[in-house]
């Protein structure tokens, strides 16, 4: 599995992708990487991007375990922060699902979207249309 992430300042966002199989360490990964930059803010949007997303292994309690975490760094927000998940096969659709249901118990100012492609993803990002793949591109 690789997993892939950058904070984009001049844009307020942390954008996270991830590709082939992704376990809950993966995503671990990806979330202590984010927490440490120098340039992370808790009032960034964050676009996660499952893509090129072929599988994922289920480990139920590690999800759990690593969603508390999660609660735990984002309590002291002050705003809400937007989580925006673009699912556009069916294993992608499963994994979002998997991570969001695992939130439904627990009381955090994220506030989750999933969404088929990139386009849907501007716009609840409030992005001028074509932004993403321009910034996808100089990502790549």
């Amino acid at each position: 599995m690789a997993s892939f992430f950058r904070l984009l300042p001049e844009h307020n966002l942390v954008y996270a992708r991830y590709s082939g199989t992704v376990t809950i360490d993966d995503y671990l990964a990806v979330v202590e990487g984010v927490r440490k930059d120098p340039d992370f803010s808790l009032h960034y949007k964050h676009l996660i991007d499952l893509t090129q997303l072929t599988g994922i292994k289920r480990e139920y309690v590690k999800v759990m375990m690593a969603q508390a975490r999660i609660a735990e760094l984002v309590a002291n927000s002050t705003s809400d922060i937007l989580s925006v998940v673009v699912a556009p096969t069916p294993i992608a659709m499963e994994a979002a699902s998997l991570v969001i249901r695992s939130w439904d118990k627990l009381d955090t100012p994220v506030v989750r979207r999933i969404v088929s492609n990139m386009s849907e993803a501007e716009a609840l990002l409030g992005c001028r249309k074509g932004v993403l793949p321009e910034l996808l591109k100089q990502l790549s």
